[in-house]
């Protein structure tokens, strides 16, 4: 008898402990998802703050970070690493457009009526391009500069 209830609890922690380890693994997906939405974000973020930091004069220049639509800057980058040390890596596309108020040598239509100020604005882009376990992301940040 004293057999028979051994074997017994043995089966019945085997089971708790595979429901607990299949539970516990039912987790790390979600977390896994989260992790990289937090990553992409925080490059995105750097993005953000490069487009917004970047001198004006750097900017409008020919050889700019971010060329004039429709042409575009793409390069690879490493915007994290999973758990395992494994980097997750994109793409970035960058591209920037003139306003339509702009002067004309600005890239715009504006005329001295519409744009008495001899205002600058440009509208700059940064797409960033993903691929984690056999799907692809695409997240964007646009900043407006003006001068």
């Amino acid at each position: 008898m004293l057999l028979v209830e051994s074997m017994l609890s043995l089966a019945i922690l085997t089971i708790v402990g595979i429901t607990l380890l299949q539970l516990s693994l039912s987790i790390l997906g979600p977390r896994q998802w989260t992790l990289q939405q937090v990553v992409s974000d925080a490059y995105l973020t750097y993005e953000r703050s490069y487009a917004e930091r970047i001198p004006f004069e750097n900017l409008v220049a020919s050889d700019s970070p971010w060329p004039i639509y429709p042409q575009t800057s793409t390069i690879t980058v490493e915007i994290g690493r999973l758990p395992g040390n494994r980097p997750i890596t994109g793409t970035i596309t960058r591209t920037r457009r003139p306003d339509s108020g702009n002067y004309p040598v600005d890239g715009g239509s504006g005329t001295l009526d519409s744009n008495p100020a001899a205002m600058k604005i440009w509208e700059v882009q940064s797409v960033l391009t993903y691929k984690m376990s056999q799907r692809t992301y695409v997240k964007s940040r646009t900043v407006i500069r003006s001068q």
